[in-house]
């Protein structure tokens, strides 16, 4: 018996709750799922994307985020969001272990996109057992 904690998650569940955040809105263009030490474990995407580095990237800025409520007396950091000229990142954490990001391009409302990001989190959660 192995006290080592791991992630078990369905690839089908995985898939499918990256492809229908995509399929919410023809702004939202990709969505990568990583750990929270900076691995890619999938993504799906319109365009090519380079998953390694931005799974890196997005665990350490959701990491400050969390690090920044702390510091700044509240609980918790449910989302970061990086808006810019060309659109969004809104980055939130599934479970323990688990990043979900999803990129939309500047013509969709962010609070549509918050919210595709916050249910396939859920529905993420739900099928993950650490």
């Amino acid at each position: 018996m192995t006290d080592k904690k791991q992630i078990v998650i369905k690839k089908q569940v995985v898939d499918d709750s990256l492809a229908n955040l995509l399929e919410t809105s023809k702004g939202i263009y990709a969505a990568l799922l990583s750990s929270t030490d900076g691995h890619a474990l999938a993504k799906k995407a319109v365009d090519e994307l380079s998953d390694a580095r931005l799974a890196a990237m997005t665990s350490s800025c959701l990491a400050l985020g969390e690090k920044i409520a702390i510091e700044a007396q509240q609980v918790g950091c449910n989302f970061v969001i990086i808006q810019n000229t060309n659109g969004f990142l809104v980055m939130r954490r599934v479970g323990k272990k688990l990043v979900i990001t999803t990129l939309a391009n500047n013509n969709v409302n962010l609070g549509m996109v918050i919210s595709a990001t916050n249910v396939a989190a859920e529905n993420l959660e739900k099928e993950i057992r650490v």
